[in-house]
């Protein structure tokens, strides 16, 4: 009976660590991350040119899974509220995708954003690109005279 208990025991405790090793399995840690993003903004007169650079630092492929047809996402607040997102009013196609990154290559998407006339003032721009598991995100603070 004690080498029942045992091995009961043991069984446990495999499966234990086991929970345990796989429950952080899908978890990218942004430290780690091999993308690097990089976001400029350009102030024209009647718009606000935003940039997303985001490139694969390590030397080996980075795959990029898509749950929709959108790969980026760009956002302007002031004062902690959003003012504009690039995604609200579009549509993307629902299906599944993945794009390869390899190494050393960038990847570029921009959008422009027209504010009313006389929008003045300090504001913040947030590029993201909206693969899974992939905290590629980027902020910029820039100012409308």
């Amino acid at each position: 009976m004690p080498q029942l208990a045992i091995r009961f025991l043991l069984v446990s405790i495999l499966a234990v660590i086991a929970a345990c090793a796989t429950a952080g399995a899908g978890h990218v840690d942004a430290a780690d991350d091999p993308l690097v993003a990089s976001l400029q903004v350009e102030t024209r007169p009647d718009s606000v040119h935003l940039i997303l650079q985001v490139t694969n630092v390590s030397t080996s492929a980075v795959v990029l899974d898509f749950p929709s047809g959108q790969s980026f996402d760009f956002l302007v607040s002031r004062g902690g509220f959003e003012i504009w997102r690039w995604s609200a009013d579009r549509s993307f196609t629902q299906a599944l995708r993945t794009e390869t990154l390899p190494p050393g290559e960038t990847r570029a998407f921009d959008a422009a954003w027209r504010p009313t006339a006389g929008t003045r003032g300090d504001f913040v721009a947030v590029g993201r690109l909206t693969a899974r598991g992939r905290p590629a995100e980027q902020r910029a603070d820039f100012r409308l005279p």
